[in-house]
């Protein structure tokens, strides 16, 4: 009875969490205003936060590159892309480029173990976990792509899912040119 006392407690934690996350995710930037932004800038601060949690993080970006968007909201998005090739790998590299377009991408790639082509869509699902291949032991709640994705559709574009020549995914968001600033 003590056991199963326990794991209903762990159960009702994990619940918590969850809803938690939902309510920050739920809740979201919508109110903040569109600012001009740095990319190589903010890909750096990411790249830090990836070295803090273990892993080699490089940035590939022209030191020019500047974005129209909502700061916090976007900052959020590239985090948890960040965070999972993180926890997912031991090789991140992020790398941002202006598109023929007018637009822009930025790229979030990882050494580890990818996501099938057949579950990308899954993955964007919120509170998808997937397989145990991707998610031993780890942390989370299944929304950082969701979140990742909604905010790059609130700003016009989207995220597509890949295999990275790294050898695990590959996360691009590709972005209109009206978000690109000068």
């Amino acid at each position: 009875p003590f056991k199963r006392a326990e794991a209903m407690k762990g159960d009702l934690d994990e619940m918590e969490h969850m809803i938690d996350e939902y309510l920050a995710f739920a809740r979201g930037e919508a109110g903040e205003a569109m600012q001009t932004i740095s990319v190589p800038e903010m890909l750096r601060r990411a790249a830090e936060d990836a070295g803090r949690s273990g892993a080699v993080a490089e940035v590939e970006t022209p030191d020019d590159l500047n974005m129209l968007a909502r700061p916090l909201a976007f900052r959020r998005a590239i985090n948890n892309l960040v965070g999972n090739a993180a926890s997912h790998g031991e090789k991140v590299r992020l790398s941002a480029r202006p598109l023929p377009s007018g637009g822009l991408e930025i790229v979030v790639e990882d050494d580890g173990p990818g996501i099938p082509d057949d579950m990308h869509e899954e993955a964007f699902r919120p509170f998808s976990r997937l397989d145990a291949s991707r998610n031993q032991n780890r942390k989370g709640v299944g929304l950082g792509l969701a979140v990742a994705r909604d905010v790059a559709r609130g700003h016009g574009g989207d995220i597509i899912l890949g295999r990275s020549d790294l050898g695990g995914l590959k996360a691009s968001i590709r972005l209109p040119a009206d978000r690109r600033a000068a």
